[in-house]
């Protein structure tokens, strides 16, 4: 999806971009001033079987509750109904869920719930080996 790529490029740096397991997969290594801000394995979807989804891992700390991530998420928003955040470094959101508070009253919930996201699930504990670390799968 270059409409999305040329967007994230203007606010972002894509410092790698390869293909992923599949022709309509891309791996992005994202950067902004020579630091890197995290991974997205965004999948643009294989239509009329499969819909489009973005996950964002190893996000740096400091990332959260900055304006890129505003930034990013409204771009995201756009393109993908579908998104997955991983949320370890996210340490209010972290606290909040372990707390017990529901997924879209967290701080990233309700950031993603106001961007149209209306089913939010926690993935504490992802299934299988490959799914990766604690994320918030948010759709529409």
């Amino acid at each position: 999806m270059e409409e999305f790529k040329k967007e994230l490029s203007q606010h972002f740096d894509l410092y790698k971009v390869e293909v992923g397991r599949f022709i309509e997969e891309e791996n992005i290594t994202l950067t902004k001033d020579g630091k890197r801000l995290m991974y997205i394995k965004a999948f643009y979807g294989r239509k009329p079987y499969w819909k489009e989804w973005i996950e964002l891992f190893h996000i740096d700390p400091a990332f959260f509750s900055s304006e890129l991530e505003d930034k990013l998420y409204g771009i995201i928003s756009k393109y993908f109904r579908r998104v997955f955040v991983e949320y370890y470094e996210d340490k209010q959101t972290l606290e909040e869920l372990k707390a017990g508070k529901p997924p879209e009253e967290t701080r990233l919930g309700s950031k993603l719930k106001a961007l149209g996201y209306t089913y939010l699930r926690d993935w504490y504990y992802p299934e299988g080996w490959m799914e990766g670390g604690y994320k918030l799968q948010a759709e529409r």
